[in-house]
């Protein structure tokens, strides 16, 4: 178990369905870990299980285990010590990125009516993709985990957690389609948002709920919501296939 910042390691009802035959087992491994560190999930400086425990959890052997964290650690995402264990960097490498604009109004229109696939839901008290930004969080959570669906295609998993006082004014309408569109129905008051938009690639359980590779390119972004007293009632993270996805951007000069 990690033992810093009391954070339990990412724990699966069963193992990721990883794709056999399909990309070497540890990459995809090194796919899953890359991604729980790159959202946040787990922490910067996190001690992360010992091989034979994390072979374990994923269902894999011990050297695939190793030869994901080596993986890994050239990548400058993780570190291990012989005596220390391996831990999540405590500075991550630094990537450019664009910075892409869009408007709330904007992000309303695109993905309304929308049905919605619920894979797991729940009560929480906290939401952990705040860690990331230092904002204060609402006293507790809706928490859904999804996939959005349009027109037949698959565009967006999504991990979201929504402020319990929002989602119990109408909480039929949130689960049976997407949230900003009802958000905007029922007048939240949203003062301040942001996303962030990487590039990255298709986890083993991204990969079985969109119906793509294991590997394949993604777009993940990172977004939040806050009211007036700054507040972050809405926080998600959602992964859209790279084929998927199109950004219509002006520059200006």
């Amino acid at each position: 178990m990690i033992e810093q910042n009391r954070q339990p390691f990412p724990v699966f009802s069963e193992p990721p369905q990883f794709r056999r035959p399909g990309p070497p087992l540890y990459a995809q491994l090194a796919d899953v870990l890359r991604q729980q560190i790159e959202n946040g999930v787990l922490p910067l400086g996190v001690k992360l299980p010992n091989l034979l425990q994390m072979a374990e959890i994923f269902g894999v052997a011990r050297v695939t285990a190793r030869q994901a964290v080596q993986l890994l650690v050239m990548e400058g995402l993780l570190t291990a010590r012989q005596g220390r264990g391996i831990h999540v960097a405590r500075q991550l490498p630094v990537r450019p990125y664009e910075n892409m604009r869009t408007s709330w109004k904007a992000m309303v229109k695109r993905i309304e009516g929308a049905s919605v696939e619920l894979l797991d839901a729940a009560d929480v008290d906290d939401c952990p993709l705040l860690a990331a930004w230092e904002l204060p969080s609402a006293p507790a959570y809706h928490y859904m985990r999804r996939v959005h669906i349009k027109d037949g295609v698959r565009f967006a998993y999504i991990e979201l957690y929504l402020d319990r006082i929002i989602y119990d004014q109408a909480p039929e309408r949130f689960n049976a389609t997407t949230v900003i569109p009802v958000m905007d129905e029922l007048r939240v008051n949203v003062s301040k948002a942001r996303q962030e938009l990487t590039i990255g690639g298709a986890s083993p359980e991204v990969a079985q709920h969109l119906g793509i590779a294991c590997g394949a390119p993604v777009a993940l972004v990172r977004r939040y919501a806050c009211d007036d007293s700054g507040k972050a009632i809405y926080a998600a993270l959602v992964v859209h296939p790279g084929d998927r996805v199109r950004f219509d951007i002006d520059l200006v000069r």
